[in-house]
Formats: C-alpha cells, structure tokens, sequence
C-alpha cells in the first residue's frame, strides 16, 4: 500500500509522468491491488482515488471489484463516480 500511495501522491502533487512509471512497476509487482485500493481511498477519499486511478489505467471492472470485496458500503458511491464522471 505504501507504493500506491506514494503513487497517488506524487500525481497529486502534479509528477504525473514519474506516478504513471511507479504504477506500471507496483502492478506487475502486486497481487494485493484491490485491498490497496480500499486502503487508499480511506487517505485520500473515495473521488479522489477514482479518478487518479482511471487517469492511470485502472478498469472500472477492477475498481468495481475492490470495492465489492472489501468494502460494500461504498460500491453505490463507486458506481455512481464511475457513471458521472467517465
């Protein structure tokens, strides 16, 4: 988790191409992408996460399932930012 959220934070921070790179490596690396997600999305918020992540590649399929297995509560909302906004 701690490299997503490096990840994030760097394109927040407007190094976008330095975060495409780290994330390209974090996900041949990873097996845990959808527990990070959800851990993530608790820092920096539901939206935010979201749209950094499509920015970055990440499916709508593979977001909806995160949320699915590890936080139902908030698939509605994922769903809802998935359909307004992409």
């Amino acid at each position: 988790m701690k490299l997503l959220t490096y990840i994030i934070d760097t394109h927040i921070n407007g190094n976008i191409t330095h975060a495409k790179a780290y994330f390209n490596q974090y996900q041949n690396k990873t097996e845990n992408l959808k527990s990070d997600i959800i851990e993530v999305s608790e820092l920096f918020g539901i939206d935010t996460t979201i749209k950094i992540l499509k920015k970055l590649g990440v499916s709508d399929t593979n977001l909806i399932n995160a949320f699915y297995d590890y936080s139902n509560d908030n698939l509605d909302e994922v769903k809802t930012i998935l359909l307004n906004n992409y």
